[in-house]
C-alpha cells in the first residue's frame, strides 16, 4: 500500500506576493497603518516561530499580512472563510490552515507543528474571533498546550486603533489611524521551562490591547458620520427601562424608543449622556458585560428562557457549501439548548451539549454558528437583533460553569 503523500504547506510565492502587496496598499490607503518590525526582524530566521495577534476588527488579516512583507506565513483561520469560493481559492494558494472555531481539531494542530518544523511561521489569533466591544475576549488556556507542542519562539502583534477604525458592529464608514508593534513574548526555552499559568499570563498580557485606553492619551478624532450605526445590534438592553431591542441609531446617538434614554457616541469614541436623566454604561465593553451579568443572574435563578424562530443552514452535500436545510425554533431553557424544526424536509429535535460550548461565532445582525460535530450549523433568527443575545447567552453560561468548577475545586 502506498504511503499517503503529506500536503505541501509552503505558501505559493507569487500568491503571497500578490496578497501582501494588495494588503499593504489597501491598508495604507484606508488606515495609514504604521509598523514597528524591529523585534520581528531580529528573530532567528533559520527557525520557525509563532506569531499571535489581537483581533479587534475584520481587517486584521490584511493589516498583519502587510506587516510580514516578504516573510511568508501560514495563517490559522476559521473554516467559515472557506465557504466563500474566491477567498477559499486565495487561502489554499497561501496554504492557510483552516479549522473549526471552538472545536477540537487534531489535523490542524499537526499541520501547525509541521510548518514550525520546516522553519515556517504560524500566525494565529488566540481569541478565535473578532472582539465585539474592543476589550480582549476570553483566551482559551489550550493555546499554551499548542505553543508547548510547537517548541518555537512566540511573538505578538499589538495593533492599536483597529477597533476604533472598524469595530465589528459598525455599519458606517469611518477613519482612524492604526499602528502595529511586534514584541517578543516568549522564547522556546521559556516555553519549555515555565509553568502553564506563567506562559498563559505572558500571552494574555501582550495580547491585552484596548483602543479606549490608548485613545485616552492619543485623543485622536474619528472621522465619519453616523458613528453609532450598528451599535444597536449589540446593546440590546436599555439600562433605564430594561426593555430589549429598543435602541434606534440616529446620527451619533442611540435612543430608546420605549423610555427615551439616549447615549451619545462622541468624536473620540467614548459614550456620553445626552442629559442628566439618561442612564448609560461608560463604554461598550461595560455595557456588554452588564447584559451578560443580567443573563447570568436569570440563569442562576432558573428563570431564563429564550427562543428564536430561525432559518437553519448547513453543509450536508458539499464540505464548503452552505444551503438552507430547515426552519424551526432554537430554544434555551436553563440547562438545555435544542433546535426543534425541519432538517431536509424531516421533523427533528436536536439537542446540543452545553458543557462543551464556550462561544458562538457570529456576525451581529446577520447570523451565528453553533460548533458541532455534525458540520457547519448556522442559524439566522427572524429578528436578527437576537444574534448577539445568543452569543452573550453562551458566554454567560460558560462563565457560570467555570465559576462552579473553580468553587468546587477551592
Amino acid at each position: 500500500m502506498k504511503k499517503k503523500k503529506k500536503e505541501n504547506l509552503k505558501p505559493n510565492g507569487i500568491a503571497w506576493l500578490i496578497y501582501r502587496t494588495y494588503s499593504a496598499i489597501a491598508m495604507k490607503l484606508k488606515f495609514n497603518v504604521k509598523y514597528d518590525r524591529s523585534d520581528f526582524n531580529a528573530r532567528n530566521k533559520k527557525e520557525g516561530c509563532v506569531v499571535l495577534y489581537n483581533h479587534a476588527c475584520n481587517y486584521d488579516h490584511f493589516i498583519s499580512t502587510a506587516f510580514f512583507k516578504r516573510a511568508k506565513v501560514n495563517y490559522v483561520i476559521s473554516n467559515r472563510f472557506m465557504f466563500n469560493p474566491l477567498i477559499r481559492f486565495v487561502l489554499r494558494l497561501v496554504k492557510a490552515i483552516h479549522r473549526d472555531q471552538f472545536k477540537n481539531d487534531t489535523t490542524s494542530i499537526l499541520k501547525m507543528k509541521r510548518v514550525i518544523e520546516r522553519g515556517g511561521i504560524i500566525a494565529i489569533a488566540p481569541a478565535g474571533q473578532v472582539s465585539i466591544h474592543g476589550n480582549m475576549p476570553y483566551i482559551n488556556p489550550v493555546i499554551v498546550k499548542l505553543l508547548k507542542m510547537c517548541k518555537a519562539d512566540v511573538y505578538t502583534l499589538q495593533t492599536n486603533g483597529s477597533y476604533l477604525a472598524a469595530p465589528k458592529w459598525c455599519l458606517s464608514k469611518r477613519k482612524y489611524p492604526i499602528s502595529v508593534k511586534c514584541v517578543k513574548t516568549l522564547s522556546k526555552e521559556e516555553i519549555k521551562s515555565l509553568d502553564t499559568d506563567t506562559i498563559y499570563n505572558k500571552i494574555t498580557n501582550d495580547l491585552n490591547v484596548c483602543d479606549r485606553v490608548y485613545q485616552q492619551v492619543a485623543n485622536i478624532e474619528i472621522k465619519g458620520k453616523n458613528l453609532t450605526k450598528g451599535l444597536e445590534n449589540i446593546l440590546f438592553i436599555c439600562p433605564k427601562c430594561e426593555k430589549k431591542y429598543t435602541f434606534e441609531s440616529i446620527d451619533n446617538t442611540l435612543k430608546c424608543s420605549c423610555c427615551g434614554n439616549t447615549l451619545v457616541y462622541n468624536k473620540y469614541g467614548f459614550l456620553e449622556k445626552s442629559c442628566d436623566s439618561d442612564v448609560i454604561l461608560n463604554d461598550e465593553a461595560l455595557w456588554c458585560d452588564y447584559q451578560k451579568h443580567q443573563i447570568m443572574e436569570l440563569i442562576k435563578a432558573n428563570n431564563y428562557n429564550f427562543e428564536s424562530s430561525v432559518s437553519f443552514y448547513s453543509n450536508p452535500n458539499k464540505e464548503f457549501k452552505l444551503e438552507l436545510v430547515g426552519r424551526g425554533k432554537l430554544i434555551f431553557n436553563n440547562d438545555t439548548l435544542k433546535y426543534i424544526g425541519t432538517y431536509l424536509d424531516k421533523e427533528i429535535v436536536k439537542e446540543f451539549n452545553l458543557n462543551i460550548l464556550t462561544q458562538f461565532p457570529f456576525s451581529p445582525n446577520v447570523r451565528f454558528n453553533i460548533p458541532d460535530e455534525d458540520g457547519m450549523l448556522e442559524f439566522v433568527p427572524d429578528n436578527k437583533q437576537e444574534v448577539y443575545e445568543w452569543a452573550t447567552l453562551i458566554d454567560a453560561y460558560h462563565t457560570l460553569k467555570v465559576e462552579e468548577k473553580e468553587n468546587a475545586d477551592s
